[in-house]
């Protein structure tokens, strides 16, 4: 069967109205004749209120029944979309990613797809049913719930893409797509009409909130295309390039200056062991499966480390509890910075330009902006910088890499 898989997330789903709208489109795509998988993210901030209840009874709770809870985000959502088809007159049913074939490995709140069985799906689109799968969600080697971790519905469309061989997953959300700095801070920032895979992924882990940095790297793996869309409005859109590195009009870019977009995080804190337990909480870290950024140390004369390193705030209280008793058996000690937020360049062959970073360290230091920490790839050059400040940092960048040029712009310069 030629499959669309299209994916809808939270903001594109808060409202009632917001749902009839997207059920509408998709409606008429099955009026057409398309075998269609719709997966839907959590509306609104329900995934927050879940967190806030669970939180609000004391104790951490266990991770299982935390998988279970939040589960019912994306659940809601899928039965609400199915619900509204329905009295359109489509055929639809709601499905759990288990339900959906999806399984997954790892620990309770991180899972990584391991594998999709397409019959489940496969089943019901020959009998002409649009199938609503709650993302998220999987079904771990024991039979339980697990979900993919914050984001996880992109995920959860890219790997039924891929198992069920869909050549371009589609993404629709509440922006037009993806542009080279966050809209909400720099107001008219351009779209990128195309992005390869590798820079998007470096995009999505440094901050930018469109897409999920794993889904994209899932989507390069296997050759899938994601195109994003506004669910408001298609008339503009990013297609994510997995097939293929040659991305159309990209060539100037890259040849040009190297520098794409800039992003920033607010959401990290900085994590400092002191003593000589650096490579223990790294690996207690590694070991709970939390991806870490920004990894700094020094050696003191005593040849004692002194390490330190960024961390999402989502697993920041969790990698406390873990990494609390670990440094203190090796005799060191840990503190937190979070005052700090990152941003970052990112593009194609920074390394191979250095003006770039001693540019980008320039136009901070004109506006007296701290950089307390620089790290840099080939791909991304990231900066820790006040939290307080993110926003005007980001404003310094663009403007020094000229990223408020649109493609003939830059062409006549590079001409």
């Amino acid at each position: 069967m030629d499959i669309a898989i299209r994916k809808y997330g939270g903001s594109s789903l808060a409202t009632d109205q917001q749902v009839a709208s997207a059920a509408e489109a998709v409606a008429q795509a099955h009026g057409q004749g398309k075998s269609l998988v719709v997966v839907v993210s959590a509306r609104g901030q329900k995934t927050d209120e879940l967190v806030r209840s669970a939180a609000g009874l004391g104790r951490v709770p266990d991770p299982l029944e935390m998988d279970k809870l939040l589960a019912t985000g994306e659940a809601e959502s899928a039965a609400l979309f199915a619900i509204a088809l329905r009295n359109l007159g489509v055929p639809a049913e709601s499905l759990s990613g288990a339900q959906a074939g999806l399984r997954a490995v790892g620990r309770h709140g991180a899972g990584f797809v391991s594998e999709v069985d397409p019959e489940p799906l496969n089943s019901r689109l020959e009998k002409g049913r649009v199938a609503v799968v709650a993302g998220f969600q999987a079904q771990n080697p024991e039979g339980a719930t697990i979900t993919l971790g914050r984001g996880g519905s992109d995920i959860s469309a890219v790997a039924l893409a891929v198992g069920h061989r869909t050549r371009v997953c589609e993404i629709y959300t509440d922006v037009d797509g993806v542009h080279r700095a966050d809209p909400r801070v720099i107001p008219g920032a351009p779209l990128l009409p195309w992005v390869d895979a590798e820079t998007m992924s470096e995009m999505a882990f440094s901050g930018a909130g469109v897409m999920h940095a794993r889904a994209v790297e899932l989507a390069a793996a296997h050759g899938v295309d994601v195109v994003v869309r506004n669910a408001a409005d298609w008339t503009r859109q990013t297609t994510i390039v997995g097939r293929s590195t040659d991305v159309p009009g990209a060539g100037g870019i890259e040849g040009r200056a190297g520098v794409v977009a800039v992003t920033h995080d607010r959401a990290v804190t900085q994590v400092v062991v002191n003593g000589g337990a650096g490579f223990a909480a790294l690996d207690t870290v590694a070991r709970m499966q939390i991806a870490v950024d920004s990894v700094t140390w020094r050696s003191e004369p005593s040849d004692d480390l002194h390490m330190a390193f960024c961390l999402p705030e989502a697993a920041l209280e969790e990698a406390l509890a873990e990494l609390a008793g670990v440094v203190r058996a090796e005799g060191g000690s840990v503190e937190t910075r979070r005052s700090l937020a990152k941003v970052s360049l990112v593009g194609v062959g920074l390394l191979s330009r250095p003006g770039t970073t001693i540019g980008a360290l320039t136009a901070l230091k004109n506006r007296q902006i701290a950089a307390h920490c620089v790290s840099a790839t080939q791909a991304r050059t990231t900066f820790l910088v006040p939290r307080a400040r993110v926003e005007e940092a980001v404003a310094a960048l663009y403007e020094e890499f000229l990223l408020d040029l649109d493609e003939n712009d830059l062409e006549l310069m590079s001409a």
